[in-house]
């Protein structure tokens, strides 16, 4: 991939210009790196104009210090071409990367390659979801993006859920917590999902509050003050919150999760 990858690179600091005896040249955007320094926080102190030179300076510099694809990433989001875009992953694709370019923020970028059919999936739940759409797709950046936060991932996971949920079970208490909700959801024990048939072991209602319940738990540094390491949300444990997540935002937000009692109204 490191060819291809870097002939893309190449693409964007490259600017063409037409020399006096009307020939057109390539030519390297300077002010274009220090623009990349500066906003990606990375020093490559390049000086020169060659345009090959220059390359070779900033593949080398960014690859020691493990860079190369944070500039990438940049380039996504701010100096790309649809075409651009789809040029890179193609490249990414076919190579078998980890990463792949989507949308963080409505911005094109770099993100952890998941199964298709799973992307397709939270794609659909994050446009069709409102605030906890919105809320979700900021976990998915900051599990699957490319400097991951396993806590704040979990944090937003959480908070999803809450925003859809809450309209749901208890729309006269806005600030509901997960865990409230959840304790409402057991104390009625008429939520469920619409299957026609369900397993006398693991009735919808309780695979629904199971899940739910899960995720609460799982938050383990959701309290401050502890110094217990184990305690800290690991990239594993966020990847799971955000995926059971989603599955919950759309259960919510599509009208899955109802109540089969005689009375509909929801908990207050």
């Amino acid at each position: 991939m490191e060819e291809s990858f870097w002939a893309w690179m190449k693409a964007r600091f490259t600017v063409s210009r037409i020399a006096s005896y009307g020939q057109t040249l390539r030519a390297f955007d300077i002010a274009l790196l220090r623009q990349v320094e500066r906003k990606c926080r990375v020093s490559i102190a390049y000086k020169g104009t060659g345009l090959n030179d220059a390359m070779s300076f900033i593949r080398a510099r960014t690859e020691e210090t493990k860079t190369q694809l944070v500039v990438a990433d940049y380039f996504l989001s701010f100096h790309s071409s649809e075409a651009d875009q789809t040029q890179l992953e193609t490249i990414l694709h076919e190579s078998g990367s980890m990463w792949k370019v989507g949308l963080r923020a409505n911005r094109p970028g770099l993100l952890r390659r998941v199964p298709e059919g799973v992307q397709a999936s939270v794609d659909s739940t994050i446009s069709n979801s409102g605030h906890a759409g919105a809320r979700l797709a900021e976990a998915w950046e900051a599990v699957f993006g490319l400097d991951p936060d396993p806590s704040r991932a979990y944090a937003l996971a959480v908070k999803s859920v809450e925003d859809a949920a809450i309209p749901i079970v208890s729309p006269r208490d806005t600030n509901a917590t997960l865990g409230k909700i959840n304790s409402q959801i057991r104390n009625a024990g008429d939520w469920s999902l619409p299957l026609q048939r369900e397993d006398e072991h693991a009735p919808t209602r309780t695979t629904l509050l199971s899940m739910m319940k899960m995720l609460w738990a799982g938050q383990a540094d959701r309290h401050g003050g502890h110094h217990d390491p184990d305690l800290v949300i690991t990239q594993e444990a966020a990847e799971v919150a955000v995926i059971t997540a989603a599955t919950l935002v759309q259960w919510f937000t599509s009208g899955a999760v109802a109540r089969t009692g005689t009375s509909k109204a929801p908990a207050s």
